[in-house]
């Protein structure tokens, strides 16, 4: 399941190469994916599967980890935002501000962290 970090990790990369063009609706997206695949990582790793969901904040719930849990509370408002551009920059005229954004990429590289 390794490919999900990877593929999580190349996602992070689009999303900071995306804000530099200021490219913000994209960079979302991308963290968003980011995010999601990295914690379908942690899933896989942990129980030897993931859900076919893409919904963040059962994936966080399902990890069953106290820390994330914890990370998720302190964040909610951001990871709805985050997880809410899932659809938003793909189908609707969505702008997003370069604080959000930023905040957004900060918020996935810490996960990164965590997740290890």
């Amino acid at each position: 399941m390794n490919f999900l970090k990877r593929n999580a990790l190349k996602f992070l990369e689009e999303a900071q190469e995306s804000f530099k063009k200021e490219d913000y609706a994209f960079a979302m997206l991308f963290v968003e994916q980011a995010v999601q695949l990295a914690l379908k990582y942690l899933l896989a790793k942990r129980f030897g599967d993931f859900p076919r969901s893409h919904s963040l904040k059962l994936l966080f719930e399902l990890t069953g980890d106290d820390e994330l849990m914890t990370f998720y509370r302190e964040n909610v408002d951001l990871i709805r935002e985050i997880e809410l551009a899932y659809i938003a920059s793909r189908y609707t005229d969505v702008e997003y501000t370069k604080v959000v954004v930023e905040r957004a990429l900060q918020l996935a590289e810490r996960l990164m962290e965590m997740i290890g």
